[in-house]
């Protein structure tokens, strides 16, 4: 940019996403991107989440690509951005319309023209020449499928050699993407289109003048259940145990507001058969679920998703990335129900092998973790159910296998 009041918008532009930071770049936060000039990868990305929402995430770590302010004969700051784009929907996406000051008013020192490093593969002239990286130069990609014919991207460099087909490109407009639309001076918005569309799961990448605005910022969302002691992904548990997930969120601008709820389901699509869960206020600095009790046999879904509040987008976790498994009612080495116990004894087998590890759950809470011998003090009126460990491998394949596995729960009372 080469007039103060420019230098002004796109400081506070910069500002508002998350900012620059140094000179140098560093690994990158955000892989979409190839290296290209003075970037290691994305200084932004936009992100399509699993609820269809736009949003940007910044890399501080990376500088604007075209940072050699002699090369581009340019005055500070360098304001040129590496766009990356990340699709996280069920949807492909054909398209982005994006604002921001000055965003599409393109100087010629494009991705293939960036005049201050690595130069991306893909980057050659419509004549086949691989030479490039200078500041105004004639190197582009070549014209997407979905580009029309005869077509001139704006701020193509004066004495830009279309393409084969009529196409002028101007550099800045990455492997898949072509610009429409674009405003009036000051050029504050505009259209990437992406031939061919980016696919659910996919990513592409394109540079901009400065960067977007208008976007809420990229929050990010996880969760961990937790059931008798045990963690992770897929756990399996008694009839009777009590189940509790917990949520971490992180990205955003730092002042995160909002809810994050929690719900069960025992559908797979989390969309029939849904178990509120409770709902936290993300200023409340707790984020977890109610303690759930799971009561029947079946199969246990966890969904979590943070609403947003209106600065920071909202988020969600995958149906099905956290599971509980509650196995039918069998046999595993128990004693006979309706009995008086002082202390409760039980060897258990998986199949016709002796177990190598198992949990004791009493009314819900772990008692321990044993070997192929259990010996559990019985307090009061307790409901004993056994199951396999989660760390034992071995066991807790066994588990899926409803003709192998055997648990049971059954109420004792001391004598």
């Amino acid at each position: 940019m080469n007039r103060l009041t420019r230098w002004l918008v796109c400081t506070w532009v910069a500002i508002g996403a998350g900012g620059f930071a140094g000179s140098a770049a560093a690994a990158p936060r955000f892989p979409q991107c190839p290296p290209v000039g003075g970037d290691t990868g994305c200084q932004y990305l936009i992100t399509v989440n699993k609820l269809g929402v736009v949003s940007l995430a910044s890399d501080p770590a990376q500088p604007s690509y075209a940072n050699n302010l002699s090369a581009t004969h340019e005055t500070p700051p360098a304001t040129d951005a590496l766009v990356g784009v990340q699709n996280d929907s069920s949807m492909p996406i054909s398209s982005l319309n994006l604002t921001g000051p000055i965003i599409f008013e393109f100087e010629g020192d494009g991705i293939c023209n960036n005049g201050s490093g690595v130069v991306p593969s893909g980057c050659r002239t419509p004549t086949g020449a691989t030479a490039c990286g200078a500041d105004d130069g004639l190197c582009s990609f070549p014209p997407p499928p979905g580009e029309p014919a005869g077509y001139t991207e704006f701020g193509a460099p004066p004495g830009m050699p279309s393409w084969p087909n009529g196409d002028a490109q101007n550099g800045y407009e990455g492997p898949t993407t072509w610009f429409s639309n674009i405003a009036p001076s000051p050029n504050d918005g505009g259209t990437a289109n992406f031939s061919p569309a980016v696919p659910p799961g996919g990513s592409t990448y394109f540079s901009l003048e400065a960067a977007p605005k208008n976007l809420p910022f990229t929050t990010y969302l996880t969760a961990s259940q937790t059931a008798g002691g045990a963690s992770g992904p897929v756990l399996y548990a008694p009839w009777g145990i009590w189940v509790q997930d917990a949520a971490q969120l992180s990205g955003g601008n730092g002042h995160l507001g909002g809810n994050v709820t929690f719900q069960l389901s025992r559908d797979g699509s989390c969309s029939i058969g849904n178990i509120a869960a409770g709902t936290n206020a993300v200023s409340s600095g707790t984020l977890a679920s109610k303690a759930m009790p799971l009561n029947a046999p079946g199969t246990y879904f966890w969904r979590v998703q943070y609403g947003g509040d209106g600065i920071n987008a909202p988020a969600v976790t995958d149906c099905g990335s956290e599971t509980v498994v509650v196995p039918k009612g069998g046999k595993l080495g128990l004693p006979p129900n309706g009995r008086c116990l002082s202390v409760f004894k039980a060897k258990l087998r998986l199949g016709r092998r002796p177990a190598r590890a198992a949990q004791v759950f009493a009314n819900g809470k772990l008692l321990g973790t044993f070997g192929a011998t259990i010996r559990v003090r019985i307090r009061k009126r307790e409901r004993i159910a056994v199951i396999a460990s989660s760390i034992s491998r071995a066991f807790a394949k066994g588990l899926t296998d409803g003709r192998v596995f055997r648990q049971q729960s059954r109420t004792y009372r001391a004598c």
